[in-house]
């Protein structure tokens, strides 16, 4: 019942209730949209149709209707484990707006009130938040919430340093979120379009942007480096576009192809021209996801996302005047090879390329002490190994003969076995005489790979199991065992492969053919395809409980082909 003043007429009084209601429903259908922060002085260009823009007549649009949820054919750019299958959409919280406006009690309001975030969060970019961003935040919130989650933890070691590049660049510092999408944050992200790094860049693109990509080094994947070009990369496309939604999809797509769907629509609105074919699915989806992460990243209690994220990657930076293994340089400021790994991730050969200085990071407080240390090495021994491209003719021994090595060394270093056998065009490293000082900081093994860890490798062309084992510091009789194939296998390009790097135990002829001895005399047994807790307990007469106990794990613990369990004592 409204309660009225006195004098007012009976007839305005009946129409009253009825616009209350009008504007109760006008204000639930309105589409919210956060608003444009980001300060833009109009240009001229805006203003006047310029002569290629006039040529152009107006087309009908091919209209496409969107899907609520988009399906998803997610951004090669984006690891697989990112983005697959499509999921519905969940009732949007807006729809509540059409009913009767709710009369909450006082106690109701005081609790919603104590529950009331302090401030919304602010945004630099401009936020649009229609069917198809919400579609991606039930995505990333929901169905793919553990992985959005690592990705946001490991955001943690680079945003802060990105946003403060970004702003240097006078780019808004929100658009680092994009590097969710892009890559997860991860250095080792490598695209089926050879896109690498967390910001995803072709080497062509990289090179026109100050980026070193050759045989030493590929800084697409050092991460102060390739954000400090995908800032500029950005600030280019938002000049040319005069949209951060058209740059994004330019980032994606290439410049040329957002030039040609802008000719042939005629609109320069991105919502309009995704619901043409102009773009692909990719680029119509990597806006929303890009918006949607954003938003995440900046209330991720609101949507119940635990990814606290880890502490700022802290380094010193030196210059380094010629070519220096990384276990030298380890060794020189008092850390391991995988420390300094990690700090460079750009360094492909875990050494500083020849012939030119290099700039080389190293954990903080220790830049002085390793620049001193390293002065005092002789630059003849500084480069652990030698690169040998075998040529017609080459034999082990006669290599090994020219460098003063032994045929052992050779094969121990290339993860050869007794195998002798070489081919025209292979890389073998050939240790030097220091090589062996070195030897307790660490082997090879990529950048973001850890040790134990089975991962899927795609066979590239010029592959071998020994190359592969090699370059992962396992065996090739390992990764056939775990692969299901057998050693003498032709590979085939683009063909998937198990591989556990760091584990070089090779499983014995014993029971179940993957039984062996360590050197404390346990009895362990390395996992194969199809192998359970309950298969190999029974198989080595023990139980589970054991299993798990010796182990570390739990009956719920996935096994993966080719890691290496202890069973029971000898």
């Amino acid at each position: 019942m409204i309660a009225y003043p006195p004098g007012i007429p009976e007839r305005l009084r009946r129409s009253i209730p009825l616009l209350l209601l009008a504007s109760v429903v006008v204000t639930g259908c309105a589409t919210r949209t956060l608003p444009d922060t980001t300060p833009a002085a109009p240009r001229a260009a805006d203003a006047v149709e310029t002569e290629a823009e006039a040529k152009v007549p107006e087309q009908p649009e091919r209209e496409e209707p969107i899907e609520t949820p988009p399906a998803v054919e997610l951004l090669p750019e984006v690891a697989p484990d990112e983005m697959t299958d499509a999921d519905p959409v969940s009732p949007s919280p807006l729809d509540d707006l059409a009913e009767a406006e709710p009369e909450p009690t006082a106690d109701e309001l005081a609790r919603a009130r104590e529950l009331q975030p302090p401030a919304e969060p602010t945004f630099d970019i401009p936020i649009e938040l229609n069917d198809r961003v919400r579609a991606w935040i039930d995505r990333y919130s929901r169905a793919h919430k553990t992985s959005f989650e690592a990705g946001m933890r490991r955001s943690g070691r680079y945003v802060d340093r990105f946003r403060e590049i970004f702003a240097e660049e006078g780019v808004p510092r929100d658009v680092v979120y994009m590097a969710h999408v892009e890559s997860g944050f991860k250095t080792s992200a490598y695209s089926r379009a050879h896109a690498r790094g967390i910001f995803q860049f072709i080497s062509g693109t990289a090179r026109r942007y100050g980026l070193r990509v050759d045989y030493w080094a590929d800084e697409r994947a050092d991460p102060e480096k390739s954000a400090r070009a995908a800032a500029r990369y950005m600030k280019d496309l938002y000049e040319e576009f005069d949209d951060w939604y058209l740059a994004f999809a330019a980032y994606n797509a290439g410049e040329g192809k957002i030039r040609r769907a802008i000719a042939r629509t005629g609109k320069r609105d991105f919502w309009r021209i995704a619901r043409t074919n102009t773009i692909r699915r990719e680029t119509k989806n990597h806006i929303p996801a890009i918006l949607a992460a954003t938003l995440l990243y900046k209330e991720p209690h609101k949507y119940d996302l635990n990814g606290e994220p880890e502490p700022a990657l802290e380094y010193e930076t030196i210059a380094v005047d010629s070519a220096t293994d990384l276990r030298v340089l380890a060794d020189c400021a008092g850390t391991d090879l995988d420390t300094m790994r990690e700090l460079n991730p750009a360094l492909r050969r875990n050494q500083t390329p020849p012939n030119a200085g290099f700039d080389v990071h190293v954990p903080p407080g220790t830049g002085a002490t390793a620049l001193a240390k390293l002065g005092k090495i002789p630059v003849g021994e500084r480069v652990l190994y030698a690169r040998h491209r075998v040529r017609r003719g080459d034999t082990l021994s006669g290599i090994a003969r020219s460098y003063g090595v032994t045929v052992g060394s050779l094969q121990q270093t290339n993860g050869m076995g007794r195998r002798t056998m070489i081919g025209i065009n292979q890389m073998l490293l050939v240790p030097t005489s220091a090589a062996s000082r070195y030897a307790d900081l660490g082997t090879d093994l990529p950048v973001d790979v850890p040790r134990g860890k089975p991962i899927t490798y795609s066979v590239r062309r010029g592959d071998t199991l020994f190359g592969i084992a090699r370059r992962y510091d396992t065996t090739a009789r390992n990764i056939a065992e775990a692969s299901g194939i057998a050693m003498n296998k032709t590979l085939s390009i683009g063909e998937r492969l198990t591989v556990v790097p760091g584990v070089r135990t090779v499983p014995g002829a014993g029971s179940g053919g993957g039984a062996g001895v360590s050197g404390a005399g346990m009895l362990t047994h390395t996992v194969r395809r199809g192998d359970t807790l309950w298969r190999i307990a029974n198989l080595y007469r023990t139980t589970v409980n054991v299993i798990c106990s010796l182990n570390g794990i739990t009956p719920n613990t996935t096994l993966h082909p080719g890691v290496k369990l202890t069973v029971r004592n000898r």
